[in-house]
């Protein structure tokens, strides 16, 4: 009897014993779950591929080549028309007179008078032949006796570009201008006073 009892108590021992190491182990393993569960290694979040900044498609405005300013082509100033030339030929009566042997315009003077009116144009140039030169000297006055052009004298418009006076002894030319026309009153041969006549000028 009572070793019947002795071998139901090792028998219940033995029960509890497996019972309790059931748990512990049950416990163990739950544990061993949970270590490996919290031990494992994270997924790693997906760390963002920082975008390359964009590159800039627009196309720069150019910027504009200034057109180059044309530099005017200056117009040629025109070349103006030489004056008309009128030839007028003198010569000398004695010591007394003037005569027009030759009038080119046939405006200056008459051919049949001793020193007459004579009357210049305005813009014309007159070559005149002088055949009694070498002993009658020819000139141009003003009403107070001061040469304007002159053979034997230094004249005042003789020196001017646009009267362009010439004295080659048996022929002198010059242009009548305004300037010269008003100032103009006679003309003389500066050795004979006698060799004396009224000079005019007009415009055409």
């Amino acid at each position: 009897m009572a070793h019947n009892r002795r071998a139901a108590l090792r028998a219940a021992a033995t029960t509890l014993v497996a019972v309790l190491a059931g748990c512990a182990g049950s416990d163990a393993g739950s544990t061993a779950t949970e270590s490996a569960t919290d031990t494992a290694t994270p997924t790693p979040t997906d760390t963002a591929t920082p975008t390359d900044t964009a590159t800039s498609t627009e196309t720069p405005t150019p910027t504009a080549t200034p057109t180059p300013t044309r530099t005017p082509t200056p117009t040629a100033t025109p070349t103006p028309a030489p004056p008309e030339e009128v030839p007028l030929t003198i010569d000398n009566e004695g010591i007394s007179a003037w005569v027009v042997v030759a009038d080119g315009s046939r405006a200056v003077a008459p051919t049949d008078e001793r020193n007459p009116t004579m009357t210049f144009t305005v813009g014309r140039r007159y070559v005149v032949e002088n055949d009694g030169w070498s002993a009658h000297p020819f000139a141009l006055r003003r009403t107070d006796d001061t040469p304007l052009l002159s053979q034997d004298a230094d004249g005042t418009y003789e020196g001017s570009e646009a009267v362009a006076w010439r004295d080659d002894g048996d022929t002198l030319a010059f242009t009548m201008t305004e300037d010269l026309a008003a100032e103009l009153d006679y003309y003389i041969c500066t050795v004979h006073g006698s060799m004396r006549g009224d000079a005019a000028a007009t415009t055409e």
